[in-house]
C-alpha cells in the first residue's frame, strides 16, 4: 500500500511506468514486441541505422521492450525504486537523469555492440539508478544517512550484473553504460537539500560529454 501512496507523489515514475505500458501494448497489438522487424519500426538500438543519422534511437530504445517478461521485470523494478529517487531529486532532475541514463547506455550498446543486434529496454535507464546510487555514496560519504542508502544498493548492483553476465540474451553493455551514466550524473545533480562542490559539477558535466562523444567516435569506426 505504501508503494502505491509513494507512486501516487511521483509523477514523473508514473508517467514513465504509463508510456512504457501503451508502447509495449501498441507493439504487441501490431506486429508483436518480440518480432525484429517490428522492434526496429518502434526504435530499437540498429547499429547501422544509427550510424546512418538515425541518432533518435538512442533515446527510443529505452521505452521498448522484447517480450512480457522483459516489460514486467523492468516496471517492476521502476515501481520499486522510481520514487525513492524522484524524492531525492525532484521531478524534474530524476526525469533527465533517467533519461540521459537510458541514452548513454545506448551509446555504450552502439559503440561497442554486434552490429548484428538489436536492443532496447528501460534497463539501460534503471541501471542508471542503480549507479545514481553508488555516486550518491561517493559524493556525500560526509552524510552518515545518504552514504548509508547508496551502500544499501551494493548487494542489487551485484546480483544484477552477475545475472547480466550469465544471461547471454541480456544486453550487459547497455546495463554497464547506464551504470556509468548514473555514477556521473549523481556529481551533476544535487540531492534535494543538499549541495555538490562546483568543481565536482564541472568534472562530472564534462566526463558525461566526453564520453558521449568517445562512443560516438567509436561507434562510427565500428558499424560493418
Amino acid at each position: 500500500m505504501n508503494n502505491f501512496r509513494n507512486l501516487g507523489s511521483s509523477k514523473v515514475t508514473s508517467a514513465l511506468l504509463i508510456i512504457n505500458v501503451i508502447v509495449f501494448a501498441i507493439m504487441t497489438l501490431n506486429g508483436g514486441s518480440q518480432n525484429i522487424t517490428n522492434l526496429v519500426r518502434f526504435g530499437a538500438v540498429v547499429k547501422e541505422r544509427i550510424a546512418y543519422g538515425e541518432w533518435w534511437r538512442l533515446f527510443t530504445a529505452s521505452f521498448i521492450h522484447i517480450g512480457f517478461m522483459h516489460i514486467l521485470f523492468n516496471m517492476y523494478f521502476l515501481y520499486q525504486i522510481g520514487p525513492i529517487f524522484e524524492r531525492l531529486y525532484g521531478s524534474r532532475n530524476f526525469l533527465i537523469i533517467y533519461l540521459l541514463a537510458g541514452i548513454m547506455g545506448n551509446l555504450v550498446s552502439f559503440a561497442f555492440g554486434n552490429p548484428s543486434t538489436v536492443s532496447a529496454g528501460a534497463s539501460t535507464s534503471l541501471y542508471g539508478l542503480f549507479g545514481l546510487a553508488l555516486g550518491i555514496m561517493l559524493n556525500y560519504r560526509g552524510d552518515s544517512m545518504l552514504s548509508s542508502f547508496g551502500a544499501s544498493f551494493l548487494s542489487v548492483i551485484a546480483i544484477n550484473i552477475i545475472y547480466s553476465l550469465l544471461s547471454p540474451s541480456v544486453g550487459m553493455l547497455g546495463h554497464l553504460g547506464g551504470l556509468l551514466a548514473g555514477v556521473i550524473l549523481a556529481g551533476v545533480f544535487p540531492v534535494i537539500n543538499r549541495s555538490l562542490a562546483t568543481s565536482t559539477q564541472i568534472i562530472s558535466v564534462t566526463a558525461f560529454v566526453v564520453l558521449a562523444i568517445l562512443f560516438v567516435r567509436i561507434g562510427l569506426k565500428t558499424v560493418v
